[in-house]
């Protein structure tokens, strides 16, 4: 018992911070993250699943803690927002950022769940197209084409800003 309490314990101060960002920059409210974060490390617990590697047990914790996130997403409706400072405060991921960097970062902060998600793992985390698509469980088409998307949203939202032209 001792045993499998310690393997929690490393998986948690090991995941949590980087399984943190990932969801705040989702849900954009810490106890929400919280919540999610409690019921992705209680599935590692009780599923006991086994993994081919240290880089399998990060994507599958990864690709938990974002169902997760969607389906709090799907079943909560949420009126409170954060505003942008509070996500700088809580995650200090603007540390050193200029001015038009932090609009990029608010610009991505505000894009729709399906396009945030695979611009936060493919752009922020650095994952491939085909990492992305495993960890999301969608094809890698789909990932191509919501970045894609993402990068069109973003050109939109960014015309005018003289170091994105």
């Amino acid at each position: 018992m001792s045993t499998q309490n310690d393997e929690l314990r490393s998986v948690i101060n090991r995941y949590s911070s980087m399984l943190y960002k990932i969801c705040f920059l989702i849900l954009k409210n810490e106890q929400d993250t919280d919540d999610v974060l409690q019921e992705t490390f209680l599935a590692y617990y009780t599923k006991k699943p086994a993994f081919n590697s240290e880089e399998h047990k990060k994507a599958w914790l990864i690709r938990v803690s974002q169902n997760k996130c969607r389906e709090f997403l799907r079943f909560h409706k949420r009126h409170e927002r954060v505003s942008l400072e509070e996500m700088e405060e809580k995650l200090l991921i603007t540390d050193g950022l200029r001015g038009d960097e932090r609009y990029l970062l608010s610009v991505i902060w505000n894009m729709d769940y399906k396009l945030k998600s695979v611009v936060i793992l493919h752009y922020i985390e650095g994952y491939s197209t085909e990492e992305t698509a495993v960890i999301l469980k969608i094809s890698s088409a789909a990932v191509r084409k919501r970045l894609q998307r993402a990068r069109e949203e973003l050109k939109t939202e960014l015309k005018g800003v003289p170091d994105y032209e």
